[in-house]
């Protein structure tokens, strides 16, 4: 898999998850408060990672587990990068909010989204097997 495929394929989920994190705001949260807009957010971008990531990490099947953590610490690299650097200079978020939405001790999901993240290079290319044809 090459990088030009993997930066599309991280771009790809990129949008996906900040029409995600926009929904929570403009609707979610109104309609079910904070607390609970939050969860279904963070559900919703776990299915948003499983489902993209099954699609796109198709020609991940049989590599090797260096290449698998390649891939996994690129995505969760360019997504944690993201994160700080648009939150911090679009979105002008201080420093010390953005590193809250981390403290899951708190409550924050954000980490298991990461860690989601991270595992599915190896879900996707090692556990899964791949879909079979039909038999004839």
């Amino acid at each position: 898999m090459t990088y030009r495929r993997l930066l599309g394929s991280w771009l790809g989920i990129c949008v996906l998850m900040i029409v995600n994190g926009a929904m929570r705001e403009m609707a979610l949260v109104s309609m079910l408060g904070r607390f609970w807009a939050d969860i279904v957010s963070a559900v919703l971008g776990a299915a948003i990672i499983l489902g993209a990531t099954r699609l796109l990490f198709r020609p991940l099947v049989g590599r090797s587990s260096a290449e698998l953590l390649r891939v996994s610490a690129m995505f969760v690299g360019l997504t944690v990068a993201f994160e700080f650097s648009f939150g911090h200079y679009v979105d002008h978020k201080s420093w010390s909010e953005l590193f809250a939405n981390y403290e899951i001790w708190n409550g924050r999901l954000w980490p298991v989204l990461l860690v989601i993240l991270a595992l599915t290079p190896f879900l996707w290319g090692r556990w899964v097997p791949p879909r079979r044809a039909f038999p004839h």
